[in-house]
């Protein structure tokens, strides 16, 4: 075999294995982010998991500086049913419903960058999804939120709505937003979690890349 021939052999070979090396690290970082996704969603379709959390408890802005009091004395009468309530049980439900929407997601994201996703910050995966991938999440996500703010009856308080400056459709969006929002933050205590547990699924999962 001439020289040029077998160097053009040798680049071939380097670049299959190059190739074949990064697809096995985004596998390693989508494996991690799969399971964080899982145990994040988890946790979040317990019921009560967002109003529990402050960090991402559902609350309508303005809701307390425009009703004030009004608000917690028809919550009590029965009157609104508990619209802050229902709006955090509507995130519970639609949690319990995605997570093949971020397997998908996930199995869909190109890992190129899989070693500097590895070596960055305690969130960098989370990070690097959302901003990926968001969207489309989001997307999938607003009928699983619609559906469960229509089961909960909060859509039928039209008036109540009406009267701090909401709409169906708005509604649904913004808490369809928040929800997203509250399951990335899941999903990134998670992955930190992975990373910082030596013998945790995730670190193993990371020591497996091939830089």
């Amino acid at each position: 075999m001439s020289i040029r021939p077998a160097l053009v052999a040798g680049f071939v070979l380097i670049a299959s294995l190059s190739g074949a090396a990064a697809a096995e690290n985004g596998d390693s970082v989508k494996g991690m982010l799969g399971n964080a996704s899982d145990a994040a969603l988890d946790k979040l379709s317990k019921p009560g998991a967002f109003s529990a959390d402050s960090a991402i408890r559902i609350v309508l802005p303005g809701q307390a500086d425009k009703l004030g009091g009004l608000m917690k004395l028809t919550d009590k009468a029965g009157l609104t049913n508990d619209i802050a309530g229902n709006l955090n049980h509507a995130a519970e439900q639609a949690a319990g419903e995605a997570k093949p929407i971020f397997r998908s997601a996930i199995d869909k994201a190109s890992m190129g960058d899989a070693i500097g996703i590895a070596r960055s910050g305690d969130t960098a995966a989370t990070d690097y999804l959302k901003k990926s991938s968001n969207d489309e999440i989001t997307a999938r996500l607003l009928p699983l939120v619609k559906a469960a703010l229509e089961r909960s009856g909060v859509m039928k308080q039209g008036a109540m709505l009406s009267s701090i400056g909401w709409d169906e459709a708005r509604l649904t969006r913004y808490v369809t937003d928040k929800t997203s929002d509250g399951i990335f933050t899941y999903v990134g205590r998670e992955e930190t979690k992975m990373r910082q547990d030596p013998l945790g699924s995730g670190k193993a999962l990371l020591k497996g890349l091939k830089f």
